[in-house]
């Protein structure tokens, strides 16, 4: 690693990197393409530069705003810069730009460290943070993951000029001021991601996709299953959470029959209950409540309501690892699920 290339994207950083920044690179040459792997509309496309990107999304607090994004060539790569976004670091989306070549990423977000990711034909090779050699899944090409380790942990700059140093040697391309400050690239909105894989890269080996039930629901996610998913998940968060009251059995198996007519009559019960655990005080009751207020998200008349309910509300801190597997695994169904729906 020669100094002058250090000192270059040091220099860059400081100057332009303070805030949370998503870089990707992608050997995809049409814009078109490009646009799609983001869920971004080409037709509301405009000319913008970064640094008016960046002034309009750090700016833009207001709920709603759409997520933008810049693109524009770099030499034989396109470079697609997101202010304070993070699509680019999505494996759903790496994959995709990746289709026909190669895609990395570098995601600014964290003190406690940036986050890197490189594809390479539809699949994703690496993945690791800045901060910790062992925090990583992979191997970046070349001498990508020696440049990150060899820089000073404890300096931030040094860290992101080191993770895009490793960009332009996977590339061969340099980012320079020029191009950044460059009012020909394109800005896009981010109207309609690429949705979540439903198995995340963490679970893809995971015990808990040999179960039978699960592993059907996951392979077709459809509107059918969602009253089987709802239970599913609320299933896990009460055994986690240790609940036990005979109002609490009579509910689940009511969620587990989708028993429709008894659902109201339980919801006073369970109501009464919550009412009594709100009384109790410490971390054991804190938690059993958490898991009544989920169970009454769950008991609710509609269907695809209450189970996005459950979903949003399932606090996860407590749970063991395969009930978490669970939860994350039937959200992403469930999330599939509402989106193809009309």
């Amino acid at each position: 690693m020669r100094e002058d290339d250090f000192d270059h994207y040091r220099t860059l950083v400081s100057v332009w990197f303070s805030d949370p920044t998503c870089l990707t690179w992608s050997e995809l040459t049409g814009l078109d393409e490009v646009a799609r792997a983001f869920g971004a509309d080409l037709a509301a496309a405009e000319h913008m530069s970064v640094e008016d990107a960046q002034v309009e999304q750090y700016n833009a607090d207001i709920p709603g705003v759409l997520p933008i994004l810049v693109a524009g060539t770099i030499g034989s790569w396109t470079l697609i810069v997101e202010p304070n976004g993070c699509e680019g670091a999505r494996p759903e989306v790496l994959r995709a730009l990746s289709a026909r070549g190669r895609a990395v990423s570098v995601l600014l977000d964290s003190e406690q460290g940036d986050r890197l990711g490189y594809a390479a034909a539809g699949e994703l090779k690496a993945v690791r943070t800045t901060a910790s050699p062992s925090a990583r899944s992979g191997r970046l090409p070349g001498d990508a993951d020696a440049i990150i380790d060899s820089a000073d942990a404890e300096d931030l700059f040094a860290r992101r000029a080191a993770a895009l140093l490793v960009t332009e040697h996977i590339t061969g391309e340099r980012l320079t001021e020029q191009w950044l400050l460059s009012d020909g690239l394109t800005r896009l909105l981010v109207e309609d991601p690429l949705p979540d894989d439903i198995v995340p890269e963490r679970y893809r080996d995971h015990h808990v996709l040999d179960d039978p039930e699960i592993r059907a629901i996951i392979d077709e996610p459809s509107p059918g299953k969602v009253a089987r998913i709802r239970y599913l998940m609320v299933m896990a968060v009460v055994k986690g959470s240790h609940l036990l009251h005979p109002t609490v059995d009579e509910a689940l198996e009511t969620l587990r029959d989708d028993d429709a007519m008894r659902r109201k009559e339980l919801r006073r019960q369970v109501a009464s209950l919550r009412d009594y655990l709100v009384k109790g005080t410490g971390q054991e009751q804190a938690l059993r409540l958490r898991a009544v207020n989920v169970l009454l998200d769950a008991l609710g008349d509609d269907l695809i309501g209450s189970a996005c309910a459950v979903a949003d509300h399932a606090y996860m801190g407590h749970l063991t690892d395969d009930q978490k597997a669970v939860i994350v695994l039937m959200d992403r169904c469930l999330r599939r699920i509402t989106r193809s729906s009309p």
